[in-house]
């Protein structure tokens, strides 16, 4: 699958050139796509961000990821990483009473502590957050959440994990897979 530009940090195993390609369609929240995250290193893999609106703080996680990929492209995946390690903290309960400013602010400051960004780039990160100066413009990252969800949309992605190989949907893949069984998906559907 071809990448624009400005996705390029959304491929992280493999390269560009390679022949298949695996998509993850990830909730950052959702503790399937946290297990699956930790297993897979086979393909070409590419991750969709894919906010589940049933979650409150998921757009808010989705935002703070997208900002790394801006500011800090070579650590995007390590930012993903500490997403779902730190996933529990942003879960529906835990975020129900937290202004969403101070729910920004926590995840700029997880890039800081789990070693992915310096000083600056969380300084970066915060000042894409930031709500724009009219009441409804969102902020420096809501058009590249737009286009991931309009992605999963156009492909009738309803919920996380999804997996696509090679631009279809992988029914037979399972969200309780662990590294054996994504060591052998590539031995069975690559066949040429």
């Amino acid at each position: 699958m071809a990448l624009r530009p400005n996705l390029r940090p959304h491929l992280i195993v493999g390269e560009l050139s390679h022949p298949h390609t695996l998509e993850f369609f990830w909730d950052y929240i959702c503790p399937y796509s946290g297990k699956s995250s930790n297993a897979v290193e086979t393909v070409k893999i590419i991750l969709r961000p894919h906010p589940q609106p049933w979650h409150a703080s998921s757009t808010l996680v989705h935002e703070a990821a997208l900002a790394v990929a801006k500011v800090a492209p070579a650590s995007f995946w390590a930012y993903s990483l500490a997403l779902f390690k730190a996933q529990e903290s942003v879960y529906d309960i835990p975020t129900q009473s937290v202004p969403p400013a101070v729910t920004r602010e926590k995840l700029a400051q997880l890039g800081k502590e789990s070693g992915t960004l310096t000083d600056s780039e969380v300084q970066a990160v915060k000042d894409l957050l930031q709500l724009k100066s009219t009441p409804n413009g969102g902020n420096g990252v809501t058009d590249d959440l737009k286009s991931r969800i309009k992605y999963s949309r156009q492909n009738s992605i309803h919920v996380s994990p999804t997996v696509l190989f090679d631009g279809l949907v992988a029914n037979d893949v399972s969200s309780s897979w662990g590294k054996d069984e994504w060591e052998k998906f590539p031995e069975k559907n690559v066949t040429a």
